[in-house]
């Protein structure tokens, strides 16, 4: 199976995991940063990496959990992935991610926090 490099798309601010009071700045954020990249919806497969940088801890109890940080970003790519069909509130079609590399890791020198996401389309 080959792959064909489709975006790269670029997010400022601070990730958020799923379920918490950043989730939803952290959706439109990715949702900007997709517009940005010019991405349009395909029915295709795909294979994504998703790099965070994340924010310093703002009390003791903030942890990163990698998992809680990858929903609610493969969740805002309904821009990349379209929408699967489903009766009720649409869903991105993120079922469609075949391959998926994430790491995090705090921001270097002058870099902010954010996302840098590579997406291919698996042919």
């Amino acid at each position: 199976m080959s792959q064909r490099h489709i975006a790269t798309i670029r997010v400022t601010g601070r990730p958020a995991t799923f379920a918490t009071a950043g989730e939803a700045p952290w959706k439109e954020a990715v949702r900007q940063g997709v517009a940005e990249a010019g991405c349009q919806p395909l029915n295709a497969r795909f294979a994504v990496r998703i790099e965070f940088r994340l924010g310093p801890s703002r009390t003791a109890g903030e942890v990163w959990d990698l998992d809680n940080l990858i929903k609610p970003t493969l969740d805002a790519m309904e821009g990349v992935f379209g929408l699967r069909p489903w009766r009720g509130t649409p869903q991105p079609a993120d079922d469609r991610v075949d391959r998926l590399h994430a790491i995090k890791r705090l921001p270097a020198g002058d870099e902010s926090p954010g996302a840098t996401i590579d997406v291919w389309v698996l042919e």
